[in-house]
C-alpha cells in the first residue's frame, strides 16, 4: 500500500548508518513516521528534500513495522529565505508543538492548513508574538483541549476570543497587546500545552 499527500517535516533522528526516521505532518493522514534510507550520505539526492519544516510532497510505502518514503519533492523550504537563527527556533517552536499534541494517523487537514499558514507569516517575519498566540489558541481549539466558552468573562477572555475566532490580519487589527501582556498569554498557553501533552517544550527556551 502506498500513500501520497503532502507534508510538512516536524522532525527527524538518525536510524541506523546512513538513514533517518522522519515525522511528518500530512494533509491527507495526518501525522506519519518513515524511514528515508541512505539520506545521511553524502550523494543522497533525498537530504536536501526534508529539511526540518520543508512542505514535501512525499510518497510513502506502507510497513510492517516501519513506513518507507520512497520519493520526496520538497515544494517550499520555510525558513531559507533570509535566514536567520532566530527564524529557525520560531519554526522549530511550532513544529514541536504540532508533533507533542497530535496523535499518529488521524487526519486532520486543518491543522494542517493551520501550521503551513503560520510557517508563512513567520517567512515574512510577521509579528511572531502574535502569530504564536493565534496559532496556539487555534491549534488547541481545532484538537478539542480548548475553548474559551469556558472562560469566566473577563478582559483577557474577550483578547483570547478574538484571537480564537479571527483570522490573522483581523486580529492584528483588533488587538494591540503591549510584550508583557503577549509573555503572560504565551506563558499560560505554553503551560496548557506541556500539560497536555506530558512533556515540556524544548524550544521554548530559545525564543
Amino acid at each position: 500500500m502506498y500513500l501520497r499527500s503532502e507534508g510538512v517535516i516536524l522532525s527527524h533522528r538518525n536510524f541506523g548508518e546512513a538513514d533517518r526516521l522522519l515525522t511528518i505532518y500530512t494533509r491527507d493522514f495526518g501525522k506519519l513516521s518513515a524511514i528515508a534510507k541512505g539520506v545521511r550520505r553524502p550523494r543522497s539526492k533525498k537530504a536536501g528534500h526534508v529539511e526540518l519544516g520543508s512542505l514535501c510532497k512525499v510518497f510513502i510505502a506502507k510497513g510492517k513495522n516501519l513506513d518507507l518514503l520512497t520519493e520526496v519533492e520538497s515544494r517550499y523550504s520555510f525558513g531559507i529565505t533570509h535566514f536567520s537563527q532566530d527564524k529557525a527556533n520560531k519554526i522549530y517552536h511550532l513544529l514541536e508543538i504540532v508533533e507533542s499534541l497530535t496523535p499518529t494517523g488521524q487526519k486532520n487537514p486543518q491543522v494542517f492548513s493551520l501550521l503551513v499558514s503560520a510557517l508563512k507569516k513567520i517567512e515574512k517575519e510577521e509579528d511572531f508574538n502574535l502569530i504564536s498566540s493565534v496559532f496556539k489558541i487555534k491549534l488547541l481549539k481545532v484538537l478539542g483541549f480548548f475553548s474559551t466558552k469556558t472562560l469566566s468573562w473577563s478582559k483577557t477572555r474577550d483578547i483570547i476570543e478574538i484571537l480564537e475566532e479571527e483570522n490573522f490580519e483581523d486580529a492584528k487589527n483588533k488587538l494591540s497587546l503591549s510584550p508583557s501582556s503577549y509573555l503572560k498569554l504565551l506563558a499560560f498557553l505554553d503551560s496548557m500545552i506541556e500539560d497536555i501533552s506530558g512533556s515540556n517544550l524544548k524550544t521554548a527556551r530559545f525564543l
